[in-house]
């Protein structure tokens, strides 16, 4: 789940803040059994991350590759971006729900005050967030190709594959390019269609569309060309890369 679903999931389960967990299971070995008949005092998203505050510390789920989560908030079901596993890592109950967190990470924050310790100023999704900020940061890392530094969560906070290799298709840059090699111009469109699409992927996932909706990411013609599009795992991350050979370089 990218930063974009995280605001989303943030969102919809806020019915949950203010609530007492009633039941807690699932096979997370953190020791699940701290959190029964505990409180909800906050639940806010940054970056990858779904936190929930309680007194005297927080609780981060991070997502990884291809977790997800299902929840009925007061009647009515919401899901993530992937498919559940057959068994929920955390599961929790509410009197006006519940929720179930799948193929996840979950760790204690001992914090009282876990949102003071983000900074929103990285976080794609957030009104704080800034855009000169990451255009420094990106330019520093000139022998890293672009496709990696995009996934940089210190960078770009929320950014995942989907929006990495729709943003590289949009502004016509290979997701094997070296940020040395990208022209400072170039570099500050990266930034701002970073930040654009991101908040497109929000709207689109907020009504059911954004699969439709996508040009680059699993697709097999270019939207440019109509030529065929690379499809290799690129940079250190490893991660897999969809683009156009022609219209991309």
């Amino acid at each position: 789940m990218e930063g974009p679903s995280l605001t989303l999931a943030a969102s919809q389960l806020k019915p949950f803040k203010g609530k007492r967990i009633r039941t807690v299971s699932g096979n997370t070995k953190i020791g699940k059994e701290r959190l029964d008949g505990l409180l909800v005092k906050d639940i806010f998203s940054w970056g990858k991350h779904l936190v929930f505050q309680f007194d005297g510390f927080a609780m981060r789920v991070h997502f990884l590759l291809f977790g997800t989560f299902e929840a009925e908030v007061q009647g009515v079901w919401v899901t993530g971006d992937y498919r559940r596993a057959r068994e929920p890592r955390l599961a929790l109950s509410f009197e006006n729900g519940l929720i179930n967190m799948y193929n996840c990470s979950i760790k204690f924050i001992e914090s009282t005050a876990a949102k003071r310790e983000y900074d929103f100023s990285l976080d794609i999704m957030s009104p704080k967030w800034d855009g000169k900020k990451a255009l420094r940061a990106m330019s520093a890392q000139e022998n890293e190709q672009i496709a990696d530094v995009l996934l940089d969560q210190e960078i770009f906070a929320g950014v995942g594959n989907i929006i990495k290799n729709e943003v590289l298709s949009i502004v016509r840059v290979s997701p094997k390019r070296k940020i040395k090699d990208i022209v400072p111009k170039k570099r500050a469109e990266i930034v701002r269609e970073t930040r654009a699409f991101s908040k497109q992927f929000l709207a689109w996932r907020k009504k059911f569309v954004l699969r439709k909706n996508l040009k680059a990411h699993r697709k097999g013609t270019c939207p440019h060309c109509g030529g065929k599009m690379m499809r290799e795992k690129t940079g250190k991350r490893e991660r897999w890369s969809y683009w156009c050979p022609h219209c991309q370089i």
